[in-house]
């Protein structure tokens, strides 16, 4: 099915599928049909990175790392992040 993928802020910069001939138009890719619950994986991440992340932009958790290994096995090196750490560092005005 041909989806936009976008990240979760929907600014300009969250186009992860870009057309081919113009960066700032869309350009759907044909993917296997989405289910609830489905994941998926975005290699090239750029600023949605840990290393690159705006720290709670939006209030937005940070995201969980998982570390791909040469075998071919996927483990978990960074959970993510709950409510309760975003608001530990609130204080109030």
């Amino acid at each position: 099915m041909p989806y936009v993928v976008v990240g979760h802020c929907c600014e300009s910069g969250d186009l992860v599928t870009p057309s081919a001939t113009d960066h700032e138009e869309l350009g759907p890719r044909e993917l296997p049909k989405a289910e609830i619950g489905d994941l998926c994986v975005i290699e090239g991440a750029g600023a949605y990175c840990s290393a690159m992340s705006a720290k709670n932009y939006n209030s937005f958790p940070e995201a969980a790392e998982v570390l791909l290994r040469e075998n071919g096995e996927l483990a978990l090196i960074r959970r993510r992040q709950t409510l309760e750490q975003i608001l530990q560092n609130e204080a109030e005005a």
